[in-house]
């Protein structure tokens, strides 16, 4: 197959946010992006006249020790950046680099200052068989958590197009990042975004992609993971039916469940997680980011 090819030029201008120039190695860092922790942001670079061509696969952003796949843009070349709810805060580069092995180089890089998320505490009160873990189902947990992480480990060429769209219409309870806590005793962050809906409301895909699990978990309940290419995934936990199967293509607003009580969960809800190469990222910052890029358009 004849790889595509883009103009990459040795003048780069970064277009999502304030525009600043950067030319080359001299001006490293000239550009700096402030960014949230958990949040997603677009990086484009514009094409240039007279600019040496290169091809899309030998592109690859590199941030915080993750590989960030770049892709094509109508103004040239962008990537979706995402910054883990957990990197520290401080500022480190993004860099593009262009080549493999040892032909490999930066082409530019911007920097990025990661602001804390402030996140908040939530007390949760749940039945103690459901905290308090026997150990055979803390065998069950473990093999189910590497499952899951299992399922997203590829990067595959990019399915999604256009803007993204909430997975329900039900109300959105903004907790991302909240730092839990189960019957008195401290958990593991909060990794997705809560949706309350009630018990069978239907539940979406937010763009188009592939079916990588469905499965019936202890913590997640029935749980739907949909790969949308280049490293981004989807996740639809706890939900009371499952109408799609694994390796189906699905498209954007098709149903794919319904939001149920399925799973550890103190009521109906949709829990509605996102992985974007790695980074464990607000679900509600993706949107925003892909209109950045222009996509407003929802067929």
């Amino acid at each position: 197959m004849t790889p595509i090819r883009f103009w990459l030029p040795l003048l780069l201008l970064i277009t999502a946010g304030p525009t600043t120039a950067v030319q080359g190695q001299e001006a490293a860092g000239a550009d700096v992006r402030t960014v949230r922790q958990g949040d997603v942001i677009a990086l484009t670079f514009p094409v240039r006249d007279g600019m040496q061509a290169v091809s899309l696969d030998a592109l690859v952003g590199r941030f915080q020790g993750r590989e960030v796949p770049a892709f094509s843009d109508p103004d040239g070349v962008a990537v979706l950046l995402g910054v883990d709810m957990e990197d520290a805060p401080g500022t480190s580069d993004f860099v593009l680099e262009r080549g493999a092995g040892e032909e490999r180089r930066v082409g530019e890089r911007v920097s990025i200052t990661v602001t804390p998320g402030d996140f908040g505490v939530q007390a949760l009160s749940l039945p103690d068989k459901q905290v308090d873990l026997d150990s055979e189902t803390l065998r069950r947990v473990e093999i189910e958590q590497r499952t899951m992480l299992t399922a997203m480990q590829r990067v595959t060429p990019r399915a999604w197009d256009g803007a993204f769209i909430l997975p329900s219409d039900g109300n959105i309870q903004n907790t991302f990042g909240l730092r839990r806590v189960i019957n008195g005793q401290p958990r593991r962050p909060h990794t997705g975004e809560d949706i309350s809906a009630p018990a069978g409301a239907p539940v979406s895909a937010i763009n188009h992609g592939t079916i990588r699990l469905v499965a019936d978990h202890f913590f997640s309940g029935k749980s739907v993971v949909i790969d949308h290419g280049l490293g981004l995934y989807s996740m639809y936990f706890h939900l009371s039916d499952v109408t799609v199967h694994a390796g189906e293509r699905v498209a954007r607003s098709q149903v794919i469940g319904a939001v149920g009580a399925t799973g550890r969960t103190s009521g109906p809800h949709l829990h509605w997680g996102v992985r974007l190469n790695g980074a464990r990222v607000n679900p509600l910052s993706l949107p925003a980011a892909t209109v950045s890029l222009g996509m407003r358009d929802i067929p």
